[in-house]
């Protein structure tokens, strides 16, 4: 698709480290998956799997969900993907599949790509970097949850741009805009860059071909809900009336002033993190991968939310291989650095993955609504 031409190993050994990595983190809980299938945004998903938003009787997530508008957060590319793998053994199985099928794709994928941005890094090195790290990601990589989807989206999005297929890394970019909003970002970056490049048209053309499918999902909340942003509004909502929109970084200061120092303290070391890897990228001519990260801390400067850190997974392997690429070419010291930090990030999913769980009594009804 993409014009690749490479060896069948990268791919194949990714998927083999996927699959390790996966039941790694899935080692404590084989006996007890259905702790995997609780674990928030995993039953949101699987509500929009079976109903596309459509509102149902009776509430699907009592105790949850306040009104069927609730679910428009959860925008419906991973759910399709959830809804044509439970045709294979269910809906507990299709969950498990397309959590394994997504961790080996786009574990493949970055093989791929890194072989074209960073071929300086060991395969194996940059694909257990990018399993591993950050551990957030290690984590929703092995739950009912979209970040995969869209670090594969992504991935191959900045593949076809370096491989001079713009036109396919839009149509990937578009497809990321209905998997996590945050993909309009990524249209965004794609469009300028191509304004850079001086190809108007195609920047233009482009853009408003990428927005259709977002604009069609907005046009389903109009018809279901009567709100066309119901999105949006959600969203706005979950700020508890503040406002979800403040002056870049004012929220840091809202922290401390709250005297919530250590998510002050947090919130600033990621933006400085992610502003710092930015900025490597961009000395190393990584441009489309800086503006990638810097668009999105823009956005994040702005919002009052205390969980960043899993908003910016999106952009994580570009910050944590490619800005890096010195570190992760030195065999030794990236073999230390793995030493370290992915045991860490196996002991944090086996401590968070029982946590965060819907009640028992939204399961019962979420089994209910699944097997009607």
């Amino acid at each position: 698709m993409l014009g690749l031409r490479v060896s069948r190993r990268a791919p194949v050994l990714a998927t083999l480290l996927a699959v390790i990595a996966l039941l790694l983190a899935w080692a404590p809980f084989l006996s007890r998956m259905d702790l995997v299938m609780r674990h928030f945004d995993g039953p949101n998903y699987l509500v929009v799997a079976k109903t596309f938003y459509v509102p149902t009787k009776e509430n699907p997530l009592p105790g949850y969900a306040l009104s069927p508008s609730y679910f428009a957060t959860h925008t419906p590319l991973y759910p399709l993907v959830l809804r044509v793998c439970s045709l294979f053994g269910g809906w507990k199985a299709g969950l498990f599949l397309a959590t394994g099928f997504l961790a080996v794709a786009s574990a493949g994928a970055f093989a791929l790509y890194a072989k074209e941005a960073a071929p300086e890094i060991p395969v194996v090195l940059a694909v257990l970097a990018f399993l591993f790290l950050p551990a957030r990601m290690f984590l929703y990589r092995a739950l009912g949850a979209s970040e995969a989807l869209m670090s594969l989206l992504v991935v191959l999005a900045v593949l076809a741009w370096r491989k001079g297929r713009p036109e396919w890394a839009l149509f990937l970019a578009a497809l990321s805009t209905i998997t996590r909003t945050n993909g309009i970002l990524v249209v965004a970056v794609l469009c300028v860059a191509l304004l850079v490049a001086g190809r108007v048209k195609t920047a233009l053309a482009g853009g408003a071909l990428a927005a259709v499918p977002l604009l069609l999902l907005f046009s389903w909340y109009r018809f279901l809900f009567g709100d066309f942003f119901a999105l949006l509004h959600v969203h706005a909502e979950s700020a508890g009336g503040a406002g979800r929109l403040t002056f870049p970084f004012a929220f840091i200061g809202e922290m401390a002033v709250r005297n919530d120092w250590e998510t002050a303290e947090m919130l600033l070391g990621l933006h400085l993190f992610f502003i710092l890897c930015a900025a490597r990228l961009w000395v190393k001519g990584d441009r489309l991968e800086a503006g990638l990260i810097a668009v999105h801390v823009a956005l994040f400067s702005l919002l009052r939310e205390r969980d960043v850190a899993r908003y910016y997974l999106t952009v994580a392997p570009f910050a944590v291989v490619v800005a890096w690429r010195d570190v992760w070419s030195r065999p030794r010291i990236a073999a230390a650095v793995l030493a370290v930090l992915a045991p860490l990030s196996v002991f944090y999913a086996w401590k968070t993955i029982p946590m965060n769980l819907c009640s028992e009594p939204a399961y019962r009804a979420l089994l209910s609504l699944l097997t009607s």
